[in-house]
């Protein structure tokens, strides 16, 4: 969000929020992999005059956390435990999620946290949360490593595939994987980049992680953002398909914006992926 400064760049705008949270309540998702809500606590103490804005009166919003209000009463959501803000929703009566009781809301350090690299920005995450589905375990982790600084993003996505100081990594092929987020790194982008090349170690033909996302959609896989493909879901099991909203043919993008935006921020937000994944019984 080009206009949320001040907020992070994160979801700070009420009428963006109000058309994800249609949206999201059109498509009925199972699993939901929030990126770069605005948690209850980076309102608090807050000045905001404009009553565009999501702390505006934020003392008054109903429930009073984003992640909350944007997926509805239906999931249980476990947050990041850090700054919050990145959240995982389960739709409640599809799975059961071990860090989080049936239908709350989890932000205080219940999700498998990959650690922080030293000296980074400890607001980025990669997290996890182990949920049963019919029986069926999984581990849905939920990425989003710092933007800016290649060694700081290099080193937490090297933290999760391989783990820190002889720690089993947060995605261990031990657990039956999904992985999903905005990683912040183009893989199909020939540049010096730590994070890059530690990924494609680990996810691609013939490595323990393929694509559900990306090239497993269409070649050359549609861009995500300002013209570069950020956003990956992989795993190490299932089956299935996604699509780039608003870049596929015949979807829409999640926020709503049509394909004739004209505006910064319309142009380089993030596009949403919807997937159709198979979850043995």
């Amino acid at each position: 969000m080009m206009n949320c400064t001040k907020y992070f760049y994160k979801l700070c705008l009420v009428e963006w929020e109000n058309r994800l949270k249609e949206n999201i309540a059109k498509l009925k998702p199972d699993i939901v992999a929030l990126q770069e809500v605005l948690d209850f606590k980076w309102c608090e103490g807050s000045k905001e005059k404009n009553p565009k804005n999501i702390c505006y009166r934020y003392e008054e919003r109903e429930p009073e956390h984003q992640a909350r209000r944007l997926l509805g009463d239906g999931y249980t959501i476990v947050c990041d435990g850090g700054a919050n803000f990145e959240c995982t929703g389960v739709k409640v009566g599809v799975g059961e999620v071990k860090q989080c009781p049936k239908g709350e809301l989890c932000r205080t350090g219940e999700s498998a946290r990959v650690p922080d690299p030293e000296g980074c920005d400890d607001r980025a995450s990669i997290s996890a949360i182990d949920v049963a589905i019919n029986n069926f375990e999984m581990r849905i982790v939920n990425g989003h490593p710092q933007a800016m600084g290649n060694a700081c993003r290099g080193a937490h996505i090297r933290a999760l595939f391989e783990g820190v100081e002889g720690e089993t990594p947060v995605a261990s092929t031990d657990f039956n994987l999904l992985i999903m987020g905005d990683m912040n790194l183009d893989p199909y982008r020939e540049v010096d980049d730590e994070s890059i090349s530690v990924w494609n170690e680990h996810v691609g033909e013939e490595k323990a992680f393929y694509y559900l996302s990306g090239p497993a959609e269409h070649d050359p896989p549609y861009k995500t953002c300002a013209g570069r493909l950020l956003d990956h879901v992989v795993t190490n099991f299932a089956k299935g398909n996604c699509k780039t909203l608003g870049e596929a043919p015949g979807t829409e993008r999640l926020d709503g914006v049509k394909p004739d935006g004209k505006t910064v921020t319309e142009s380089n937000d993030h596009r949403a992926i919807l997937c159709e994944i198979e979850i043995p019984n």
